[in-house]
């Protein structure tokens, strides 16, 4: 009897031990997995791919999406300099987005259309235009002076002149939203670069047909219109494909001094079946 009850906790002494065993070796391959899956991670989410992800929201003409990649990663400490380089990039697209506004009149209306715009990437620079307003509201009217006899008074932007000046800061950020507003008026009226922005950014959002129609008002003073168009005859991007049209177009722009279009025809020799895209 004796011997069974020691045989009995023999058995279940070692039955632990295999048990204690079993439980290390599960958390050290588990250890493992881990470290293993931390490093694939850095090797997939490497340099190159930041690279491209930056590409990708450099060219965008929006300011949220860099706001809203800044959120989305702000505990990654791999992306630090990434980080960096984003922040900068939506600061200083704030920054000229505040300065298209100072020169705006301090009233609720632009207050409303800056915060509806811009209060979620550059909340700074809305409440610094939030104060003017106050400040505007706060100020008691100033007298107006007597009327003087002198020289001409010196004479402010017009609206047309604030118009295109936006139209052409806005085209310039790729704001194209915006600038698709501020560009229309000015383009109505004749002025070439603005109807060249239009035609840019119909393009850039695929609607061909308002492409094409800004591209041929501008393209006979615009290089870069004429270009546009010389790309979509090549494509065939809103119109069918004409390679003789294409070749007017470019050169066109090349005698504008295009240097795009130059080189496409000295590629080519004056053909576009390898036009850059």
């Amino acid at each position: 009897m004796y011997c069974r009850y020691v045989l009995v906790l023999f058995l279940a002494i070692t039955s632990g031990c295999a048990s204690i065993d079993e439980d290390r070796l599960m958390d050290t391959s588990s250890d493992l997995l881990d470290r293993t899956g931390k490093v694939l991670h850095d090797i997939v989410s490497g340099p190159d791919t930041y690279e491209q992800e930056l590409r990708a929201l450099f060219e965008q003409p929006y300011i949220d999406p860099l706001t809203d990649y800044l959120r989305q990663h702000r505990e990654d400490e791999n992306r630090a300099a990434t980080m960096g380089r984003v922040r900068a990039e939506r600061d200083r697209r704030c920054r000229v987005i505040a300065d298209q506004y100072a020169e705006k009149p301090a009233t609720e209306p632009i207050l409303a259309q800056f915060r509806a715009g811009y209060l979620f990437s550059c909340p700074a620079r809305v409440a610094a235009f939030s104060e003017r307003v106050t400040r505007s509201r706060a100020s008691p009217p100033v007298a107006e002076p007597e009327p003087t006899v002198s020289g001409p008074e010196p004479v402010g932007p017009s609206p047309d002149q604030r118009a295109m000046s936006d139209c052409y800061l806005l085209t310039s950020i790729r704001n194209f939203s915006a600038a698709r507003e501020a560009c229309l008026a000015p383009a109505r009226a004749g002025d070439t670069q603005s109807q060249t922005n239009l035609a840019i950014i119909a393009y850039a959002f695929e609607d061909y047909p308002e492409a094409l129609q800004w591209a041929r008002e501008a393209a006979d003073q615009s290089s870069e219109a004429a270009y546009l168009l010389g790309q979509m005859y090549a494509a065939g991007e809103g119109v069918a494909p004409n390679e003789q049209q294409a070749v007017y177009w470019y050169t066109k722009a090349a005698g504008q001094g295009h240097e795009q279009a130059i080189g496409i025809l000295k590629r080519n020799g004056n053909r576009v079946s390898g036009s850059d895209s």
